[in-house]
């Protein structure tokens, strides 16, 4: 069986004194895409920000390619390949793209390969190779969240966390995007994902996890027999 790339033991967290996460347990294993799915507000976000070094951990483990990166800051975890693009592609408006996606190279190490790396980008959103000297604030949403994503790129990811990166987007979009993840998973970068679409989900993923109030409710693989009937309990879909 493959080994995990992530592990997340018993995780507990919260905001204030208000837990969100409640001994919440989950795996990336080596060479998969993850999925996650559940209602809003029940801790996809939390637990992302937290295993990203944004949140403290109350309590439990988290442990990165074998090394516990529980206590690490963020910057650290970064430069350790585990790269989070979070919702709602927050970039610097008065950029070009290009000066955007040369911020996420943060690190003297990403910096030296930053050239190669952002042609790669280019090679995977050719839109935002033509729009390389344009600045983000005249970008269409689509357009943000592509070098959203290329910015996480450029930070050389093993594991790239992508937080509901289709949000707001039309359907022609997702597509689109959905055809790019699709590419960035097929180079050898590991994704974990959440996706309010379950059919998005499905054609990315190799395993999906439900998460409620906390805790994760259910575990399957992509397309079983399970995942059926998970996605007609609680979406209604067949």
């Amino acid at each position: 069986m493959p080994e995990p790339i992530l592990n997340v033991d018993d995780l507990v967290t919260g905001y204030g004194r208000q837990p969100v996460l409640h001994g919440l347990s989950l795996s990336v294993l080596e060479g998969e895409a993850l999925g996650l799915i559940g209602p809003n507000g029940h801790g996809k976000t939390t637990l992302f920000r937290t295993v990203s070094g944004l949140n403290r951990a109350w309590s439990g483990q988290i442990r990165f390619m074998g090394e516990d990166i529980t206590g690490l800051s963020a910057a650290q975890i970064a430069e350790r390949g585990l790269v989070h693009v979070p919702q709602g592609n927050r970039l610097f408006p008065q950029m070009s793209v290009e000066d955007c996606l040369d911020l996420g190279a943060f690190s003297p190490a990403k910096r030296d390969n930053g050239a190669a790396t952002r042609d790669r980008v280019f090679a995977i959103f050719p839109r935002l190779a033509e729009r390389r000297k344009q600045r983000c604030r005249t970008l269409s949403g689509g357009e943000r969240q592509m070098v959203a994503i290329g910015c996480g790129l450029m930070g050389q990811p093993k594991l790239l966390i992508l937080d509901e990166p289709t949000l707001g987007l039309s359907p022609r979009l997702k597509g689109e995007l959905r055809d790019a993840i699709g590419a960035i998973i097929e180079t050898g970068v590991q994704v974990l994902i959440v996706e309010q679409d379950p059919e998005f989900l499905r054609r990315l993923t190799t395993r999906q996890v439900y998460i409620e109030e906390g805790r994760v409710r259910e575990d399957f693989d992509a397309g079983s027999l399970e995942h059926d009937k998970m996605m007609e309990m609680y979406f209604g879909l067949r």
